[in-house]
């Protein structure tokens, strides 16, 4: 996993990446609501980015804690919740070796960041390390691509823009297929934005970055392997009423895990 250039602009990623932000926060209460323990009002935001989880889930009431690779985001996130202001504890970790303590209702890793972890025997371990942060009942929310079609794996490109006041934020998610490894199933995939400020344009790569390309099967027998979750459901979107399925082509799969 490395620090992408594009994490050291957390204004910029926190406008392009808000479009989302309620209908998956919705989702994590809904998931709370129908699986979780009662009451659940402590949770952990894996790969918590500019915090724009975090700042709604606290404003509910909950009490949340986030954390991420990158020194800039994590900064921005504090300053974000200190203007609020709003109870909240970030810090910079690495979810491939968590050192974040406490005990939690439920967890959530989303916008492919569980992708990051490369092996299975990252996998499992970051399974096995989640669940011991988790109360008995505890719940882990986790959200990454697949292909929704088989030859376009590696080959997908998505874009996206948001705008705040003068600033527009256009994102392009790309994926280079002839980075891909059959035996590792790993590619590089890489984060552009581009920035418009009144007359002015910038372009920020992010550069390549390795991540791991996970089938549905294959992630079910990862939970199994790992013997501390059970798999409850899998959703097309932040939908508790859409199921992941084949008639849906749904690019994304949302898992719900529950501690054993």
């Amino acid at each position: 996993m490395t620090n992408s250039a594009v994490y050291r602009h957390p204004r910029y990623y926190a406008i392009g990446y808000r479009w989302n932000t309620e209908a998956e926060c919705r989702f994590i209460e809904a998931c709370l609501k129908a699986y979780g323990p009662s009451p659940a009002t402590r949770l952990l935001d894996l790969g918590c980015g500019s915090g724009r989880h975090m700042t709604r889930l606290a404003k509910q009431g909950y009490h949340v804690t986030g954390v991420d690779l990158s020194p800039e985001m994590v900064a921005y996130a504090l300053e974000e919740a200190r203007k609020a202001p709003l109870d909240v504890s970030v810090s910079v970790d690495d979810i491939r070796h968590l050192k974040v303590q406490g005990s939690y209702d439920a967890a959530f890793c989303f916008m492919d960041t569980f992708r990051f972890l490369l092996t299975n025997e990252e996998i499992i371990a970051h399974l096995r390390t989640v669940a011991h942060l988790l109360a008995p009942g505890g719940l882990y929310l986790i959200d990454f691509w697949v292909p929704n079609q088989w030859e376009k794996i590696g080959n997908e490109v998505h874009q996206w823009e948001q705008a705040e006041g003068e600033t527009i934020v256009r994102v392009f998610y790309l994926q280079h297929p002839n980075t891909i490894d059959p035996i590792t199933q790993t590619f590089e995939d890489e984060l552009v934005f581009q920035v418009v400020e009144g007359d002015q344009t910038q372009e920020i790569r992010g550069g390549p970055t390795p991540t791991r390309l996970i089938m549905p099967q294959e992630f079910r027998a990862l939970v199994d392997a790992a013997g501390v979750f059970e798999l409850l459901a899998t959703h097309g979107d932040f939908d508790l009423t859409r199921p992941f399925d084949g008639t849906s082509l749904s690019w994304r799969m949302i898992s719900v895990l529950r501690t054993r």
